[in-house]
């Protein structure tokens, strides 16, 4: 079968929607299909993995703009291309699928507006960004235009079902999977520091402030530090005032991953809105115990109390750290660590490739 696939970045050692990305087109060419894959930018890794790369040009100068022109392009694209089926993994004006990995921008701007002032609120509406995405939602998430969607979570799915009236029954829930080959346990020596790691970028929607005011709440052997990109100037100014600077650590970007993971104790993910944070997995796939909010996607698979925990309100901070405090005991840690691994292994990545590709069977039958 001939798979259109869009992804306007696509890098293999970038972010979790990115190495998502690379994983599925891996499968899916092993399997013997052909991948043709449309985007404005891609590295000599996409370049090896043998698919049939469509430079779409974007305009520079503004995110609303290469968002825009990214959507148009792309369409023009697709139509001239020999595509059986057409599977988008963004916002976009022409596919047979889209999978939503990136969730509802409707539902994180009604999120994030329960954590900012009214101020800011005005300006997000007026944000031209914020226009030009909710347009390509609605184009996306219009049945006339996409045959099915692929949500990450039933979360997700309610909430495309409920803002957009797409039909239900052409909304497939596929959890996302574990790279439990590259994500796996490593041997852990005994120290006196506990390490929170928290992952992503966009610090604002990770909610790294909630995890820095958790922190001031938690035993000063605890740790947090804090992988992926964001502006740091306001999050070090809030853990000088609450006396904690010491103890946060921001890491940047790393292509190693797996290093910060085996580095850390537990996964603390205390988002305003997340659809279903890959980070999750693989974590537990290394083992850790994973702390997150509800209105995470992923928080579907972790059984509180088990391999972690679910807060309800991740602004809560006490909350937050009253469910990180049992797993700084030894014993405690140790079922958990071992029942994280286990909820990783049940959720392999060829699972998810598999159920997947039985979506993508639907547009041909």
């Amino acid at each position: 079968m001939r798979i259109g696939i869009i992804k306007q970045k696509f890098v293999k050692l970038s972010g979790g929607s990115e190495r998502y990305t690379s994983g599925l087109v891996v499968a899916l060419k092993k399997m013997g299909h052909e991948l043709h894959v449309f985007t404005a930018q891609w590295d000599q890794s996409a370049e090896a993995q043998g698919v049939i790369l469509h430079r779409v040009p974007v305009l520079g100068g503004f995110s609303f703009s290469r968002q825009w022109s990214f959507a148009v392009n792309c369409r023009r694209a697709i139509e001239r291309a020999p595509c059986d089926v057409v599977f988008s993994l963004e916002r976009s004006l022409r596919q047979d699928i889209a999978r939503a990995g990136g969730g509802c921008h409707r539902e994180w701007l009604l999120q994030r507006n329960r954590y900012v002032p009214f101020w800011k609120q005005i300006f997000f509406r007026l944000n031209p960004l914020h226009v030009v995405l909710l347009h390509l939602e609605r184009q996306t998430f219009s049945p006339d235009n996409t045959r099915f969607i692929i949500a990450n979570s039933h979360r997700g799915k309610e909430e495309i079902v409920r803002h957009y009236g797409f039909p239900a029954e052409r909304v497939f829930v596929v959890h996302n999977g574990a790279d439990c080959e590259r994500f796996k346990p490593s041997p852990r020596h005994a120290r006196d520091e506990f390490v929170l790691l928290l992952v992503g970028s966009g610090f604002e929607r990770k909610g790294v402030a909630f995890a820095i005011r958790a922190l001031a709440r938690l035993p000063a052997r605890v740790r947090l530090r804090i992988a992926g990109n964001g502006r740091r100037g306001p999050y070090l100014r809030l853990a000088e005032e609450l006396g904690v600077a010491a103890r946060v650590q921001f890491l940047g970007t790393s292509a190693r991953i797996e290093a910060a993971y085996a580095e850390a104790d537990l996964l603390v993910h205390p988002a305003i809105y997340e659809p279903f944070s890959n980070a999750c997995l693989e974590a537990m796939a290394c083992g850790l115990p994973v702390v997150s909010s509800r209105i995470n996607g992923a928080s579907e698979v972790i059984t509180p109390g088990q391999d972690g925990a679910v807060v309800d309100d991740p602004g809560d901070s006490a909350t937050l750290a009253v469910a990180i405090e049992p797993f700084l005991n030894p014993r405690t840690y140790a079922a958990a660590s071992r029942a994280a691994r286990q909820t990783a292994e049940s959720l392999p990545f060829s699972r998810n490739v598999e159920q997947t590709l039985e979506v993508i069977r639907k547009v041909k039958a």
